[in-house]
């Protein structure tokens, strides 16, 4: 998961990353966090697109974090926003960009735990994760979180929105698989990886270009039929 954190107190702003950061890593959760202090460093975040949480102080010198939520809504819609400030009379103003939620400053430590927790269950669905055993343990994966999982010999890596950083890693072939995975978007696009379609920026060229800009070869002999099938679910889906 990414998570951007823009407050001009850079002090408070690094310790909502430790919060966030800790909070997070005990579910086993990876991420990528950004701390800045004003708007325009900000905008300036690299693969901002990728990024599906923002912690947005309201008050700020020049570009406020209103005018930052809108511009950030437009760079990725279905980012949430929530806005953290000292003021009460800044939350009507958040709201009108679909804030998700507004914390005060002076009670973050106690706010914050249930506001994560809450966002949480609104990116993971319950009942759609992949099952993995790996060392004699067992870990539920949400499918939200699977950019693509790929094979070799019997090793499959599972990556996420963090380019080339595996999730984690596996005993099994492709072929093993479960069903469910293809019921829910996933696509085999090559011998060696299946992607999930939810991810896909581009198929062209014999290359699927996934929105973390990793590219991943595409079976030459299946090209037009994997490009089909994306674009037909990407009409039927893309735009839920």
């Amino acid at each position: 998961m990414h998570v951007l954190i823009c407050d001009d107190d850079a002090a408070f702003g690094a310790r909502m990353a430790d919060y966030i950061h800790d909070y997070f890593e005990a579910r086993s959760v990876q991420l990528q966090t950004v701390v800045c202090t004003g708007a325009a460093e900000a905008l300036r975040t690299p693969y901002l697109e990728l990024y599906q949480l923002a912690f947005l102080d309201v008050d700020m010198p020049g570009t406020n974090g209103i005018a930052l939520g809108r511009e950030l809504k437009q760079r990725s819609p279905d980012i949430r926003l929530v806005y953290v400030s000292a003021y009460l009379e800044f939350a009507p103003e958040g709201y009108t960009v679909n804030a998700y939620r507004y914390l005060l400053k002076r009670d973050i430590a106690r706010m914050l735990p249930k506001c994560l927790d809450d966002l949480l269950a609104a990116f993971t669905d319950q009942h759609r994760t992949l099952t993995v055993h790996h060392n004699r343990a067992t870990s539920e994966i949400p499918l939200y979180q699977i950019y693509y999982l790929e094979s070799a010999l019997r090793q499959i890596d599972i990556y996420g929105d963090i380019p080339h950083r595996p999730i984690c890693t596996f005993y099994g072939k492709l072929a093993e698989l479960p069903a469910m995975l293809y019921e829910n978007g996933f696509l085999q696009v090559s011998r060696s990886d299946v992607v999930n379609m939810s991810h896909v920026h581009s198929i062209r060229n014999y290359k699927v270009e996934l929105k973390n800009g990793v590219e991943l070869g595409v079976s030459r002999q299946s090209y037009a039929a994997i490009r089909n099938a994306w674009l037909e679910w990407k009409g039927q889906f893309a735009d839920e």
